[in-house]
């Protein structure tokens, strides 16, 4: 049987990083918790950086309904009228 941790009187700053990166990562505390400890004990490779994203903070990112908007707006550039290439 797996063993059981419970981690006791968290500093706030940590709490509140864990958190902040369970939420980013989409995941629970628990899974979290766990992916970084076997990370950092070297039980399992480090994570490539992602810097995807680095930038959007200044430039600007669009959200999912913007982008959906634009390619539909943006599909008719996608079609050949047939009867102009002739």
């Amino acid at each position: 049987m797996p063993a059981a941790l419970t981690l006791h009187t968290m500093e706030p700053a940590l709490s509140s990083r864990l958190a902040s990166y369970a939420r980013r990562e989409k995941k629970s505390l628990n899974q979290t918790a766990k992916e970084l400890l076997s990370s950092a004990l070297g039980l399992t490779a480090p994570r490539k950086a992602d810097h995807s994203d680095d930038l959007a903070r200044f430039i600007g990112a669009w959200d999912d309904e913007t982008a959906d908007r634009l390619r539909k707006n943006l599909a008719i550039f996608s079609t050949i009228d047939e009867a102009r290439w002739k």
